[in-house]
């Protein structure tokens, strides 16, 4: 009973990696989201509350760095051993552009700076079941 057979670490190794890909997945959609809603129409955000630069800025950083959480994600549903660093890296990436448009539009940076935190916490407090 206190023993753990191989195929139950396996399963639990699927897991978390499983639920890192789909959250990067979850949180690269919202940033790609987020960014061509910024530039499709700058109305729907508050650029004077943004902490550094313009609003279009931001929507171009945003799109990169979704695309990379996407590519990111996808690694990880591969089982590939870079997915785990660009994981980590992406979502730490993420929460920074998520906490630096926080003021133009509270409500999709609240939503991905929680699933990118949960990303990161995933990625390090489970690190070890992301190998082989």
């Amino acid at each position: 009973m206190g023993t753990t057979s191989g195929g139950a670490r396996s399963a639990t190794a699927r897991g978390w990696a499983s639920f890192v890909a789909v959250y990067l997945l979850i949180v690269g959609g919202l940033h790609l989201i987020w960014g061509v809603a910024a530039l499709a129409d700058a109305s729907n955000f508050r650029e004077d509350s943004l902490i550094v630069s313009s609003l279009s800025l931001w929507a171009w950083v945003s799109i990169v760095v979704g695309t990379i959480e996407v590519a990111g994600g996808l690694l990880v549903l591969g089982r590939r051993p870079s997915g785990q660093i660009i994981a980590l890296l992406v979502a730490i990436l993420g929460t920074f552009t998520s906490i630096f448009t926080l003021g133009a539009y509270p409500v999709w940076s609240l939503i991905a700076l929680g699933v990118d935190l949960l990303i990161i916490w995933a990625v390090t407090v489970h690190a070890e079941e992301f190998i082989d």
